[in-house]
């Protein structure tokens, strides 16, 4: 009986509890891979997949040699830079810090305040940034008032909507993010630091040198899938907040809000399919190149 038989046998009860997940993976995930035939058609619903017309490439070249493929293009890739240079490290940073906090009931307050965000939603956010930000009756207009300072509503400004955008994903998402690094936190041989100190080390060297090699490699994973994803972008998020204004889809218009509106809203179901296809084969080979990156640098990669 082959090695793959054995192991089914000796640990029997742990591939049942996979049977579920792979199940989920199967019917959610795999057979509606069937449907990415229809970027290659004009679909129309009430014909179906068999029975609607096939034009090849026809979706992808209007999408390539449209307009605003580059507007797209570019915001894209701008605004997912922004948030992986400025928001992929603070998650890590507010980990480290609450690892370092010894109260632990200031600890569970630090991390529940840092987790209300994420459940959230944008509408609602959307409500705050309204009445925080508007320049007629906001509260920090009132306040540049009363300072006799000039004010700019960032949330509405073209020249710092993207930042605008980086700033509240952080808010929201950061404290969620930060749960996987503490994990692996917890993870650490607590002797390693008694070590360490004994020999005299301090907290910051206790970081540098024990905490963040040790989560390192759950680092370059959690990297990996950002990378991955870089032309993805979150439509409800740019949706709500930019209110579809001419002046901010200028220099907030993704993928996501492009497909929307150009194929969604237009009952074009086969434009949304192709560029859902681009936006994947791209982002496998981001992942199969950073995946490569990070073995050489000698860490631990997806497989």
């Amino acid at each position: 009986m082959s090695q793959f038989y054995l192991n089914i046998r000796k640990y029997k009860y742990l591939y049942l509890l996979m049977i579920p997940g792979i199940l989920f993976y199967i019917v959610f995930c795999y057979i509606p891979m069937y449907g990415v035939i229809i970027a290659f058609q004009n679909y129309i619903p009430a014909k179906g997949i068999l029975h609607s017309e096939w034009v090849g490439l026809a979706h992808f070249r209007n999408l390539f040699s449209s307009v605003l493929f580059l507007r797209v293009l570019e915001n894209t890739v701008l605004i997912s830079l922004y948030k992986l240079i400025w928001g992929f490290p603070i998650p890590i940073l507010l980990a480290l810090a609450l690892n370092e906090v010894r109260h632990q009931a200031f600890k569970r307050i630090i991390q529940s305040v840092s987790y209300l965000p994420n459940f959230i939603s944008w509408v609602i956010i959307s409500g705050i940034v309204y009445v925080v930000f508007n320049e007629h009756f906001g509260a920090i207009s009132w306040v540049a008032s009363l300072l006799g300072a000039d004010y700019v509503n960032i949330s509405r400004d073209p020249d710092s909507f993207r930042e605008f955008l980086v700033i509240t994903s952080i808010w929201k998402t950061a404290g969620w993010s930060s749960i996987i690094y503490l994990a692996a936190l917890t993870n650490i041989d607590p002797e390693l630091y008694e070590a360490a100190r004994i020999d005299g080390a301090g907290r910051m060297k206790l970081i540098y040198k024990i905490s963040l090699p040790c989560i390192a490699p759950i680092i370059a994973i959690v990297l990996i899938f950002s990378v991955g994803s870089i032309l993805t972008q979150d439509f409800e998020q740019i949706y709500i907040l930019s209110g579809e204004n001419p002046s901010l889809l200028a220099v907030s218009d993704t993928f996501e809000s492009y497909v929307f509106r150009e194929g969604i809203k237009s009952n074009n179901f086969s434009f949304p399919a192709a560029v859902g296809i681009f936006q994947s084969f791209f982002g496998m080979w981001l992942i199969l190149a950073v995946n490569k990156l990070s073995k050489r640098l000698g860490y631990e990669g997806i497989w």
